[in-house]
Formats: structure tokens, sequence, C-alpha cells
């Protein structure tokens, strides 16, 4: 496909957000090609993240053999393969802070950002504690359900700090063409909410196409069914800024 009529996007999010999601949605949509994280050394079409003990030594391999220690041409090979209309590919914030990544997206006029968050930063914070209790980092179908111990003033910490690392990267691509979508708003069971939906297509500018993905939710809804002191963090973060994200 021609440069001029091929529409280059990212996924601009963090973890615990529903893009892995979103990522199989947008692969469901016949116009639309979308990689996971090509700058953890992922390949053009997605695979599971390996989660064994030489995690780390698995993820520099991947990063070497893919290319992606040179982010920017790694990206611009990205960019510039495939057939579809739309190339697209998952951006995780800590991935932009390697030398060269951010600056070479920012260089990037024509970019377009969908930015992803989960409105509810305190059921990020108790997402993150879980991925180390668990085996699998997504779910087909139903899951045993994992408690957990909340640190109060670390998780409000945290929550401070992810609001402070998603108005950095509004600000960084504040010259693009940016989508907010939230994580509430992404599930119908295994499909994307039609809503949502309509925006990411009108934004990439293609046809509406329903989406949908294998994965489900993970975790419960209530943060009462995971966190064995709910009443203790609660109380905390009720006089916080964050009061209004308690059940």
């Amino acid at each position: 496909m021609s440069d001029n009529s091929r529409v280059r996007a990212i996924i601009l999010t963090t973890q615990r957000s529903g893009s892995t999601f979103l990522v199989e949605c947008l692969r469901s949509h016949p116009d639309v090609q979308c990689a996971g994280e090509i700058l953890n050394g992922q390949p053009d079409d997605p695979i599971a993240a390996y989660r064994g003990p030489f995690k780390q030594a698995v993820k520099m391999l991947r990063i070497l053999r893919s290319g992606a220690w040179r982010p920017a041409n790694r990206m611009e090979e990205y960019f510039s393969g495939g057939s579809a209309k739309v190339r697209c590919f998952k951006a995780m914030y800590n991935q932009l802070q390697r030398p060269f990544a951010l600056t070479y997206l920012q260089q990037q006029e024509d970019l377009r950002v969908i930015h992803l968050r989960r409105r509810n930063t305190l059921k990020v914070q108790v997402s993150t504690l879980l991925m180390p209790k668990r085996k699998k980092l997504q779910a087909m179908g139903p899951t045993p359900t994992i408690w957990i111990k909340v640190d109060p003033e670390r998780a409000i910490e945290r929550m401070r700090q992810a609001q402070a690392r998603y108005d950095h990267f509004e600000r960084a691509f504040a010259r693009h063409a940016r989508l907010q979508v939230h994580y509430e708003e992404l599930f119908d069971g295994e499909h994307l909410n039609a809503e949502t939906g309509r925006r990411i297509c009108d934004f990439l500018g293609v046809a509406q196409h329903p989406m949908k993905s294998r994965l489900t939710k993970l975790n419960p809804e209530s943060l009462r069914d995971m966190v064995t002191n709910y009443d203790e963090l609660a109380t905390a973060v009720s006089r916080t800024e964050f009061a209004d994200l308690l059940e």
C-alpha cells in the first residue's frame, strides 16, 4: 500500500488497561493490521508473553532478534509492511522511555494515537499486584479468584504516579490526532463495545465493522472480592482525590 493512503497508528497505554483485548479486536477488522509490543521484541503477529523463570532473558533475546534494540528502525519497518489500510501496534509508556523511541513517534506528524487508559486507577493497582500471582495475564474463560492485601499508602502514591504518566503522554502527543479510549467502555462480552468501536473506526478512517476478541475480563468487578483489607484501603482512599473510585 502506498504511503499516501496508509494510516499509521499506535495504541498508547500501560499495563492492566485492556490493551491486549483491544489489539485482538482491531485485528478482527478487515482493514486493520494490529501488532502487540513490537518494541519488546514481539513479531508482527502477537504472541503470548513468556512468564517462566527466564522471562528477562527471553525478552532481551527477542529484542535483539527482532531489531527492536533500534526502535526507530523497527517501527519504520513495521509501518512500511503489510497490506491493510491501517497499520497499528501497542506502545507501552515504559517502552517509550528508551532512547529515540518517543522521539521517532513524535516526529511522525500523521501518526494517530489511541490513548487507552483505565479510569479506575485503584483497580489498575490491584490488578498489577495480582499479576505475579497468576500463571496467565489474560483469560478466555472463568478464572479462580485470587486475594491480596494492599498497602493503602503505596497504592495511593502509585495512583498519583499513574495520573501523572497519563498527563505526561497527553502532552507528549499534543500535536497529534488523538482518541481517548477507556477500559470501562471496551467490553461487551467478547465483543468490542459498539459505540467505542464506532469511534475507533471513524478515527482510523475505516468502515464500521463489529470487532471481537477471544479474551474476557480476568478479575472480579468488585474490589471487595479481591482485597483482603478492603475496608482499610477504602478508608484511606476516601480521604484523597480518588474517593469517587470507591464502590
